[in-house]
This record gives C-alpha cells, structure tokens and sequence, in this order.
C-alpha cells in the first residue's frame, strides 16, 4: 500500500481507520448483547428447573 503524501490523503486514511473502528465497536456492542441474551436466559431457564425440582418434592 502506497503512503499518502497530502495531508488531505493523510486525513482520508484516519477517516477510513475511524470508521472502519467505528463499525468494529459496533459490531463488538451487538455481540455483547447477544451474550448478555443468553447469558440472562441460561439463568431464568435453571431457574425455573430449580423451582420445579424443588416443587415435586
């Protein structure tokens, strides 16, 4: 890859590493969420396993 020699090229590269970042926090914020989905229904799943368990005795 050839190096940018204007400051406007320069400020062109930056801008394409933000936004190339900007979608990574994106993509890593809806990932995070989807952990957190399972994450709270593995809990309310054992849960409900425990209280049923516990309510046949």
């Amino acid at each position: 890859m050839e190096k940018p020699r204007t400051f406007l090229g320069w400020a062109g590269f930056v801008f394409l590493l933000t936004v190339l970042a900007v979608i990574v926090m994106v993509a890593a914020s809806i990932a995070f969420i989807f952990v957190v989905a399972v994450a709270i229904a593995g809990g309310v799943i054992t849960l409900l396993l425990l209280l049923a368990k516990r309510g046949g005795d």
